[in-house]
């Protein structure tokens, strides 16, 4: 009896807690995006070396020059100075994720994914940082209640170098269909 009192409590807490608030973010539906507007978004991630290792043999990625640091330190010329870069697939998911709050949650769909392009290496310890220009604005052929955004997806690390390149394509709820 005692736990269910507890249970009852907590769900009744939770509820308080978001009356009056929203979710969502309230500036990021189809109708507040620019063309060749830039979003610098605010938060930064670091790869750590459990992240990038465990990341990429979860993935059975093959690629020596992500997880054997014996031919990396045997072939440091060959291996960006002896060191193990961090599997592009990670780069990616975090990139993406960096971006998702200010251009996705709005989102009905992710369309395509395009273009992409590892620029240069990243490797354990660099933090990762995102930028999202509007490239073009559509109407949905198929969704009255959404619109079609292009964009271009930046990752960067620490010291501003672009390290992924990659366009993107939107379908995003329009204001008043939530």
């Amino acid at each position: 009896m005692e736990r269910l009192q507890e249970g009852a409590l907590l769900r009744q807490v939770a509820a308080r807690s978001l009356e009056g608030r929203r979710l969502t973010r309230d500036d990021n539906f189809f109708e507040d995006f620019e063309e060749g507007e830039t979003i610098v978004h605010p938060r930064g991630r670091t790869v750590s070396e459990a992240e990038h290792m465990m990341l990429t043999n979860l993935v059975l990625n093959t690629a020596q020059l992500h997880f054997n640091q014996a031919m990396c330190d045997e072939s440091p010329a060959a291996c960006f100075d002896g060191r193990r870069v961090v599997y592009g697939g990670i780069v990616f998911a975090f990139v993406y994720g960096l971006a998702s709050e200010e251009t996705s949650e709005n989102a009905i769909q992710e369309i395509s994914f395009d273009e992409g392009r590892h620029k240069a290496p990243v490797f354990a310890g660099d933090t990762l940082f995102a930028e999202s220009t509007v490239l073009e604005k559509r109407d949905s052929p198929d969704h009255a209640e959404a619109g079609i955004v292009k964009m271009l997806l930046l990752g960067k690390n620490q010291r501003g170098e672009v390290v992924l390149e990659i366009t993107r394509e939107i379908l995003v709820r329009r204001r008043g269909h939530a």
